[in-house]
């Protein structure tokens, strides 16, 4: 707000303290004044009056700039209301009453939201816990029998559930997330394990070395990440000879897992979008992907304070690095 559109806003005192001043010059005159003292008048008048509008114009600046401030540095800009002063002019005080009604209508709302959503959340947690027990339990059936084609699909189930569930708890970890020492090895042949029946379908040649590094994060967490990578990389296998290539190595910040397969790959295009929620690559053809699996991986890996990067290139390669921080460094370093 300059000062120029200050005076316009009082541009109807202006016009009436102009006309004022107008009759006392006319008075002044008729009673015989000497012009040089009505000219005198009308410079002080003028000066006088200017400088005491420039004032106001600094004092309003002034507030303008300190509620603009405050209502930046809120991160939740609906609670504004609450804060301000309330003030003396009757029209600003009528804005603040509305202001208030408004902001505690957007609260309200917003509560109602939460609270829905919070209900919905544990629904979807409590349904996947549930569902999760019958189909173990035909897999288990299907496993017994040897009937692997069965067990393939109640397995697919199975996973789709489970990613509902830990979408349904991405966005709060803090509340099932529990930091201990683990054995990058170990985590990682428990995921081999799970994907035993569908990797030795596909023939799929898995080069595991230079595993022995110790990491500091939740296991649950981490074997579901380390899961959709896998499950990522088996989808997009289409060579005569596949392989599942996974080591670790030692950095000054951090500790790298990288996870590579010679599948189809990637378009250079595509590697910006990758991570973005439900985005299946330029290729239209690959009707078994959701875009959910990697959008996951990464965000887990966000809240968890881990690093996850992409490399690929089509028909030759996709590699996915797991950057864990050492101690309480959040630095990476680049592999």
């Amino acid at each position: 707000m300059n000062f120029f559109t200050f005076l316009e806003e009082k541009i109807l005192d202006l016009i009436f303290q102009i006309f004022f001043l107008i009759c006392t010059v006319f008075l002044l005159f008729f009673c015989g004044v000497d012009s040089f003292y009505i000219f005198l008048l009308i410079l002080v008048f003028g000066a006088v009056h200017l400088l005491f509008q420039f004032f106001l114009y600094r004092r309003k600046l002034k507030e303008y700039n300190k509620i603009v401030h405050l209502a930046d540095s809120l991160e939740e800009s609906y609670y504004i209301a609450d804060i301000l002063k309330k003030p003396r002019e009757f029209q600003n005080a009528g804005y603040y009453y509305a202001l208030k009604k408004a902001c505690k209508a957007m609260n309200d709302k917003i509560s109602e939201i939460l609270t829905e959503k919070q209900e919905y959340q544990e629904y979807v947690e409590s349904f996947a816990h549930e569902i999760k027990i019958p189909i173990g339990a035909l897999s288990l059936t299907f496993d017994n029998c040897k009937n692997y084609t069965l067990k393939k699909e109640t397995d697919k189930i199975f996973q789709l559930v489970e990613q509902m569930l830990y979408y349904a708890r991405s966005e709060n970890t803090e509340k099932d997330y529990f930091v201990k020492q683990l054995n990058l090895e170990d985590v990682m042949h428990s995921v081999i394990l799970k994907f035993r029946h569908p990797l030795m379908e596909l023939k799929v040649a898995v080069d595991l070395h230079d595993m022995n590094h110790m990491v500091y994060t939740d296991e649950k967490w981490l074997t579901f990440i380390f899961s959709q990578i896998i499950q990522n990389s088996i989808k997009y296998f289409n060579k005569s000879e596949n392989k599942l290539t996974i080591y670790a190595s030692d950095h000054d910040a951090n500790i790298a897992l990288v996870i590579q397969d010679n599948g189809c790959g990637m378009k250079h295009s595509d590697l910006q979008r990758v991570f973005e929620k439900g985005f299946t690559g330029s290729d239209r053809k690959k009707s078994s992907s959701t875009g959910m699996g990697l959008y996951l991986s990464k965000k887990l890996c966000d809240r968890l304070g881990l690093k996850l990067q992409i490399a690929s290139e089509e028909n030759k390669y996709t590699r996915l690095t797991v950057l864990f921080p050492k101690g309480t460094l959040h630095s990476f370093s680049e592999s």
